[in-house]
């Protein structure tokens, strides 16, 4: 008699869990429409190229690009996050300005298609979020 309740409960558990994936539990499917972006934009007077990096804590880089940007410019990319975590966003200008920064990204960030902006300034480099 046990037997058959041990193997009933084993059969529910198995229905139970029938449907789960063993994918990553922390990935987050973002809106086609309204990716995450990074938008790079030169207020400077003057040309100028920006490395940008996006590296996911301890994991892949994301985002690595170099980019000249005329006064005025912007460029948008977009490096397809789809694992929230914390993120260290590095943008290195050619003559030296740069500005390295953690993001902590989130499931609703990737969702909403939240948008960071690196700027350029003539006196540094600023970064600032926004949907």
């Amino acid at each position: 008699m046990r037997r058959r309740h041990l193997l009933g409960g084993l059969a529910l558990s198995a229905a139970a869990l029938a449907g789960c994936q063993g994918g990553t539990a922390d990935t987050v499917t973002p809106d086609p429409d309204d990716p995450m972006l990074f938008v790079v934009s030169n207020e400077q007077g003057d040309t100028a190229t920006v490395q940008v990096t996006l590296t996911l804590d301890d994991g892949p880089t994301v985002l690595d690009e170099s980019v000249t940007l005329g006064g005025d410019a912007s460029r948008e990319f977009d490096p397809g996050i789809d694992q929230p975590g914390q993120y260290e966003l590095t943008a290195a200008v050619e003559d030296g300005l740069r500005r390295t920064i953690t993001l902590n990204i989130e499931p609703d960030d990737i969702r909403d298609g939240s948008n960071y902006r690196v700027i350029l300034r003539d006196n540094g480099v600023q970064v600032t979020w926004g949907e």
